[in-house]
């Protein structure tokens, strides 16, 4: 079995998910520290504290992500419907 050409890389971020990566940080940090801190590298894109979280809690914050997006989709589906009744 040969292998394979090519290498697998680190994928690439857009400039639209470290933003909203950065958003997301922000607020947790607004919520108050949680873990240990610890200090960035001076050099390094965020010089910002960053926190350590335990896993119920990072299960928490995709649990409120998840139930953020479930009511976004609810209020489209809502709004598709009158639509298609209204547009018929």
């Amino acid at each position: 079995m040969s292998k394979p050409t090519k290498t697998r890389s680190r994928p690439q971020f857009s400039k639209a998910e470290l933003k909203a990566y950065e958003a997301r940080r922000a607020e947790e940090v607004r919520r108050g520290p949680v873990g240990v801190a610890t200090d960035a590298a001076p050099g390094s894109v965020s010089s910002r504290r960053t926190y350590a979280l335990s896993r119920d809690e990072e299960y928490a914050i995709i649990r409120s992500d998840l139930r953020r997006l479930l009511m976004i989709l609810v209020v489209l589906a809502v709004v598709l419907l009158i639509a298609t009744i209204v547009l018929r």
